[in-house]
């Protein structure tokens, strides 16, 4: 596969048009048209249906474009390091993070980082836990941040524990489940809950949660993040259980409130590396930017 041509495809489809591709990559519009017919010629079949000056994505593009992601942040990486070398500076790290880590204790952990590092850049992708582990499978990440990981994947990864935190159930100030000092899913049935919907992977574990208490799991919203749970809450669609990373970043800038959730669940985070590749010094000392970052975040909400 040609990666010019790829790259010229994927313009297409984000910008949905060849003239917002060639803006994009500044080239004509016409480059642009002929790329993508000359790919289409390597594959074999038809990516676009012509109506007038339009190209309409057949459902094989929105394949190939998925299926390409992991191709173009190599490729994206590579660039990016080729702009670093000219550039003259010394380094750079990419770390992919979920949103309870990298919307917690990432943004500390990169400010103490930089501090002593002013020639040094940091890409930080926040993505969902499988785009993560993906990435750093395909050497797009030096490392990754995730919580609730398998257990399995020690088997392909070299995987250090940064902290274990308890999912809790997060209300508006004010509300009447406040005045516990614990609350179960029995506590929970009366008002609309936020519930993580089955992709993500907190969800088994709540859902799991409310089977063993014997109440029904009837989430009147379902959202992909404990992020956007948190937002929701905050607005007052209703209650929800997350991870406490996600609750107490939003509870220091919010009128939220955190409650314990019983039963217990313990959620780990995780710091991944690809096992066949050696970590850069640059990323072993962002990781130690994280393990101080999140001991303090720890601390704060003690």
């Amino acid at each position: 596969m040609n990666i010019r041509l790829l790259e010229i495809f994927r313009a297409v489809m984000i910008a949905q048009s060849t003239v917002g591709a060639a803006r994009a990559l500044t080239i004509s519009q016409p480059a642009v048209s002929n790329a993508i017919r000359q790919l289409e010629a390597k594959v074999g079949f038809a990516l676009f249906d012509r109506t007038g000056n339009r190209l309409v994505p057949r459902d094989e593009a929105r394949i190939l474009f998925d299926e390409s992601e992991a191709i173009a942040l190599v490729s994206t990486k590579l660039d990016q390091t080729v702009d670093d070398l000219q550039a003259s500076r010394l380094g750079h790290v990419r770390v992919f993070a979920t949103p309870q880590l990298g919307h917690s204790v990432v943004p500390g952990a990169i400010r103490q980082f930089l501090e002593n590092r002013p020639r040094v850049k940091v890409y930080l992708h926040v993505r969902d836990s499988y785009k993560v582990i993906e990435s750093v499978a395909a050497s797009a990440a030096d490392f990754g941040l995730a919580t609730a990981l398998e257990p399995q994947l020690g088997d392909s990864f070299d995987m250090v524990p940064i902290a274990s935190v308890e999912m809790v159930c997060i209300v508006p100030l004010g509300h009447p489940l406040v005045k516990h000092r614990m609350v179960t899913p029995k506590h929970l049935k009366p008002f609309p809950i936020i519930g993580l919907d089955s992709a993500a992977r907190l969800s088994p574990l709540v859902r799991t949660a409310f089977s063993n208490a014997g109440v029904p799991y009837a989430p009147t919203i379902e959202v992909r993040y404990s992020d956007t749970a948190c937002l929701l809450v905050i607005a007052g669609n209703g209650v929800a259980v997350v991870d406490w990373f996600s609750a107490s970043a939003h509870a220091r800038r919010s009128n939220l409130a955190i409650i314990p959730f019983r039963p217990r669940i313990e959620v780990a985070a995780w710091a991944i590396f690809a096992r066949a590749r050696t970590p850069s010094r640059l990323a072993k000392a962002l990781l130690d930017s994280v393990h101080v970052s999140t001991r303090r975040f720890l601390d704060g909400a003690a």
